[in-house]
């Protein structure tokens, strides 16, 4: 601080100052505005230099400046010594003119008249530079305004405990307004001459203040600029997370606020908190919202750890308040874009997803468990949380999942449903608990995902399964095809073999008749006999499955034509340890139908089943009618069979039976009497399971009618 003589030793006011100390007191005031000060701090050190230089016991500097007065005081402490007291006050530029600790020790209406250049006073009190000044604040004077109508004016005593003051307007700036006030204890204190002095001191101030309150402005702006340029920068940054951005942002806050050692900062946004080290509630705080496509997500808060001076908002600039809301619609901004940026990679791993769903359905040849493996592992990575993420499809009682799946509380799900049936369901757990969104911890966007996930499996499998009816079909298609190439043929050779069996059987019976016959060569001739009438049956056979033979097609009881076949076979079945199930529905409907035909049918097909069990087993034999038809079940617990042994069932002369036990022609019999019929087969069977036989015929057209009705 600069150095005077002390206080004590110093003449009446300014009479025995050289121009050299007016010299250094101005240098003072321009070093003190030059500095890297708030206003209130330089207007306190500037009170501080006038207070030693003028000798007087007080000092008070009053600048009004858009709406805002800011007033600062230095006072000599009354024990004599050289130290001082300074007050600071900031508050409206129009005051009540109530004397307060540290206020002016002139009324409000006097210091106003002096700044505005409106007072008019004795002409011993009053410079024609508009400064005024009194030895005895005691004595009455007359004073008026320019302004004031009434021409007599009014008589004022300013009174107070300084009977010298001297009040010298300060012109700062076109908006800007002050008032240097000097006081002291002693009457008749200040002379003319000081207050021209104070005259050009108050010009080179006024100077001084407008070109300090310009830097500090532009300082305050660079510090303003600097921080949001400093966010931008940050936002820019690739690969930075936005809890780490915040945590960045909420740092620079401080430096660019006015007191930035005093400054602590928050950020919240949705519940989470991003603050300064060591932060503390103050006393005063300033904060903004913010604001994310047009919804409320938090709020940037500044506050001062300690009581200052009021200004625009509080403690607080009106420029810092243009800020804090330029952080909050910046960070707001930052928010929105994470978040588009966030739900734009969401949409790319969704579309990844199902675009590898869609690669791997395509593959040609791909078998269906095959299918279902590869694309379990594909959803994870789908999710918003891929590392805790597992999955598992159930598709008709088979599961296929990734290798640490686990039924978790957090799961997501949709059903497989083929032609309208539910055929399984597609999962997706987390393995760990993440905040709750739209469903649960689950995404809106992947509700839609899960959903279309499944249906593309269902779609998958329909198209499976269509294309393996085609296959069936087809395959059926060829087959009665291959059935009515060979019926031609068994026909022509049927017809081909009758007559010399015929002959065959003739001459042998004759031979057989002859006396002279030895015994052996009658042993012979009747194994002729028992060949050819066996070889006359299989032509028979043949006959029945190419529909050679008539039929003699009556009413029928289904139920009879079963009875009547069990009571013939029944104890064949409990020789070779077979129990017998038997499953009639009561009031069957009759069928026009061949009754010794359906009696082969029925026959041929237990056999088959008898020779499938031949450890044993359970033959269930089921009737029942619908749609139209009725139906003739056999089942049994036997050997079973593969596809491949399924797609020859009905090719005549193929058995799987050991030569001699069969002819392979029961089952092309019953598929050729069926068909007689206007019927159906319909084969079920699995190796190690047993085999299903169902047959269904129609029911008669009478009774049909009825049913109808």
């Amino acid at each position: 601080m600069e150095q005077y003589e002390p206080i004590s030793a110093r003449g009446r006011g300014l009479r025995s100052r050289m121009p050299v100390r007016l010299r250094e007191l101005l240098d003072a005031l321009l070093s003190h505005a030059s500095g890297d000060y708030s206003r209130s701090e330089v207007l306190r050190q500037i009170c501080t230099s006038l207070l030693r230089f003028s000798g007087s016991d007080m000092v008070s500097i009053r600048i009004d400046e858009d709406g805002r007065a800011t007033r600062s005081s230095a006072v000599l402490m009354e024990d004599g010594s050289d130290r001082v007291h300074t007050h600071v006050f900031h508050g409206p530029s129009q005051g009540s003119g109530s004397r307060d600790a540290g206020a002016d020790p002139v009324p409000e209406p006097i210091l106003q008249a002096i700044m505005s250049g409106s007072i008019a006073a004795p002409i011993e009190y009053c410079t024609r530079g508009g400064s005024f000044w009194i030895g005895d604040a005691a004595r009455p004077i007359l004073l008026r305004e320019l302004r004031d109508r009434d021409p007599a004016g009014r008589t004022v005593v300013i009174g107070g405990d300084f009977p010298s003051l001297a009040l010298v307007p300060i012109r700062v700036v076109d908006r800007s307004r002050g008032v240097l006030c000097l006081a002291s204890r002693r009457r008749d204190f200040f002379t003319g001459d000081d207050v021209q002095v104070y005259e050009a001191v108050a010009q080179t101030l006024g100077v001084a203040l407008a070109h300090q309150g310009a830097q500090w402005a532009l300082r305050e702006r660079v510090k303003e600029l600097t921080c949001l340029y400093e966010i931008a920068k940050l936002a820019q940054r690739p690969g930075m997370s936005l809890e780490t951005l915040l945590g960045r942002i909420v740092s620079l806050l401080p430096p660019a606020w006015q007191y930035p050692e005093l400054t602590s900062a928050r950020i919240v946004l949705d519940g989470h908190h991003f603050a300064t080290d060591g932060l503390k509630d103050g006393p005063y705080r300033q904060s903004a919202a913010i604001v994310a496509n047009d919804r409320p997500r938090g709020i940037v808060e500044v506050f001062y750890t300690e009581e200052m001076p009021e200004i625009d908002e509080g403690p607080f600039l009106k420029e810092e308040r243009h800020l804090i809301n330029a952080v909050a619609e910046t960070i707001g901004g930052l928010v929105a874009h994470h978040e588009a940026q966030w739900a734009l990679r969401e949409r790319v791993k969704e579309l990844t997803c199902l675009y590898g769903i869609a690669k791997v359905a395509g593959r040609p040849g791909i078998r269906p468990d095959d299918f279902l493996t590869e694309i379990v592992g594909l959803l994870p990575p789908g999710w918003q949380y891929p590392e805790i993420t597992q999955s598992r499809i159930t598709l008709d009682g088979r599961s296929f999942a990734t290798a640490r799946f686990r039924d978790s509380s957090w799961r997501q799900s949709a059903d497989i449903r083929v032609n309208d049936l539910s055929r399984g369901v597609v999962e997706v757990v987390y393995t760990e608990r993440m905040p709750d969104i739209d469903e649960g911890p689950f995404l809106k966007e992947e509700r839609s995902l899960i959903n279309e996930i499944a249906r593309q499996v269902a779609v998958t499998v329909e198209h499976w399964e269509t294309e393996a009816e085609a296959s069936r079909l087809q395959e059926q298609l060829r087959h009665a095809d291959r059935l009515a190439t060979i019926g031609q043929l068994s026909a022509g050779v049927a017809h081909e073999l009758n007559e010399p069996l015929g002959a065959v059987l003739g001459f042998a019976e004759l031979v057989k008749q002859s006396p002279e016959l030895s015994a052996r060569v009658a042993g012979d001739v009747d194994r002729i006999i028992k060949a050819a009438l066996h070889a006359r049956e299989i032509i028979r056979k043949l006959m029945i499955f190419t529909r050679q033979m008539p039929t003699r097609k009556t009413t029928c009881d289904l139920n009879h034509i079963v009875g009547e076949g069990l009571y013939f076979l029944e104890s064949r079945c409990a020789k070779e340890g077979i129990a017998l199930v038997r499953r009639l529905e009561e009031g069957l409907p009759p069928v026009m139908a061949d009754p010794s035909q359906l009696q082969q049918v029925l026959v041929n097909l237990i056999v088959n089943a008898i020779q499938a069990m031949p450890g044993g087993g359970t033959l269930t034999i089921t009737t029942r009618s619908g749609s139209g038809n009725v139906y003739l079940n056999v089942e049994d617990t036997g050997i079973g069979m593969g596809p491949d042994v399924q797609s020859r069932l009905f090719v005549p002369f193929f058995t799987t039976k050991e030569v001699g036990q069969g002819t392979g022609l029961g089952l092309p019999v019953v598929h050729g009497i069926v068909t007689a019929h206007g019927g159906t087969v319909h084969v079920k069977s699995e190796p190690g399971k047993g085999s299903s036989f169902e047959i269904s015929l129609p029911i008669e057209d009478s009774q049909r009618a009825d049913e109808g009705r």
